[in-house]
């Protein structure tokens, strides 16, 4: 993958399954440790996927596989061909000040056409490091898990399973109902890198 960053690079996101979250009813309750490098997956607090991904991934028949190890996300602001690739069409953008004085800046994309969910990217700009400003489209592919990355998430726990099983009370009563346009545990995805970067890298 180049270093520099320009409207061809693609970079990724790989979403690890929860195994703490054993039973999960359906992709769209099942949760993931996520990360653009093996440790931020590793330090990161399992969230659900939002539905513009559940749907890709139910598209491509790969429920089943997600469900038991996981995926990795390709994204693209020009992608070389258009095999496997979906649109996404940037919706309303969100820039909010946190306590330390830096801005957070949030974009809601919808699949072309409408009718396939939303996903939300962080921006990721910096004017100081460089890279490529949030673009108006942004095509997206799921993959499976290469070996490597699911050896990796088994010999770190990750993929580890409680060692006692207890019953959830949402399993006897249903979740409550979500009312947020984006609860926070919904997956956002990172907009375009400042330098472009693999799975295998360290920071």
């Amino acid at each position: 993958m180049r270093r520099q960053v320009d409207s061809r690079t693609v970079w990724s996101l790989t979403a690890i399954r929860n195994g703490k979250q054993e039973n999960a009813d359906g992709i769209e309750n099942a949760q993931f440790h996520y990360g653009r490098w093996q440790s931020e997956v590793a330090g990161s607090i399992p969230k659900r996927i939002p539905r513009g991904l559940i749907a890709i991934i139910g598209e491509y028949e790969m429920e089943q596989i997600a469900l038991e190890s996981g995926f990795v996300i390709s994204m693209s602001a020009s992608p070389i061909d258009s095999d496997g690739w979906t649109r996404f069409v940037s919706t309303i953008t969100v820039r909010e000040m946190d306590t330390n004085l830096f801005h957070d800046t949030r974009t809601l994309f919808s699949r072309d056409g409408g009718d396939g969910g939303t996903i939300e990217f962080v921006d990721l700009f910096n004017q100081c490091a460089g890279g490529m400003r949030m673009p108006n489209n942004i095509w997206i592919r799921v993959d499976e898990l290469p070996l490597s990355s699911i050896g990796w998430a088994m010999s770190s726990g990750l993929m580890d399973g409680e060692k006692s099983r207890q019953i959830d009370l949402t399993q006897w009563i249903g979740k409550p109902k979500d009312n947020e346009i984006i609860p926070k545990d919904i997956l956002a995805l990172p907009g375009p890198p400042s330098r472009a970067y693999s799975f295998d890298d360290t920071y």
